[in-house]
């Protein structure tokens, strides 16, 4: 072995430990969000390592969106960030030969759950907002399509604040990119698109939330999703209509 590929796993190591310091740190709110990170010679000092070392691990915090890295100026803890998660999802979906048919069943996975959450938890001044949502579909039924999307992506993330978790609601905005491919690519499929049915499907899904019946919120959910398999069958079958997208 080289002295260079024996030095090269060894600062992966070091930088590894380092990213994972500050990590603990964060999770432990030793480093709240707007905190200053000590310097690198502090930290590099302090854990015994190089200052390089320490640079590359505040680039892979900054990356993660943990870490603010400004020029001249002290680095600083940022809220919690969806950012790489979004990412990710954003690229694996249009790389995945099944992206639009899987990217479906990982929002019915996760959505059916929401409504059935905001059906036990939401207050009258979170559902505000899903009502104004749906009502922006409600009125570009027959009239703008970007508007339309506008109010679809909109019912769904707001239906995220009512579920009552925080980390199902984290997950949804790093949905929103994915969320907003699928809502446009069956929507273009205008020839199978039915908007009055679709704005029927999220009235069923409002009712059982003010309702306060959890599993009829989970039915509607479910329902509303298993529209789109027919799609979603027929896009499979004629690829060349993912080409209006």
């Amino acid at each position: 072995m080289s002295e260079i590929a024996a030095i090269q796993p060894d600062k992966q190591r070091l930088t590894e430990a380092v990213t994972q310091f500050v990590i603990d740190r964060v999770a432990e709110r030793v480093y709240r969000p707007g905190d200053q990170l000590p310097s690198e010679s502090d930290l590099a000092k302090r854990l015994n390592v190089s200052k390089p070392v320490v640079r590359e691990a505040l680039g892979r915090l900054s990356a993660l969106g943990i870490v603010q890295i400004q020029q001249g100026k002290p680095t600083t803890v940022k809220g919690l960030s969806v950012a790489p998660l979004d990412q990710f999802l954003r690229l694996a979906v249009r790389v995945t030969d099944n992206g639009l048919r899987e990217a479906v069943e990982l929002r019915r996975a996760i959505e059916v759950e929401v409504a059935a959450l905001a059906a036990e938890r939401a207050t009258p001044l979170q559902l505000e907002p899903v009502e104004v949502a749906l009502e922006k579909m409600r009125a570009n039924i027959d009239g703008d399509f970007e508007r339309w999307l506008q109010g679809d992506l909109a019912f769904h993330v707001a239906l995220a604040r009512c579920s009552g978790n925080a980390l199902l609601e984290h997950l949804v905005s790093a949905l929103v990119d994915t969320i907003k491919f699928t809502q446009r690519a069956l929507g273009l499929q205008r020839d199978l698109r039915d908007p009055a049915a679709t704005v029927a499907r999220h009235q069923a899904i409002v009712d059982a939330i003010k309702a306060r019946d959890p599993a009829a919120a989970r039915l509607a959910m479910t329902t509303h999703f298993a529209v789109s398999d027919a799609v979603i069958a027929e896009i499979a079958r004629d690829h060349r209509r993912l080409d209006r997208y």
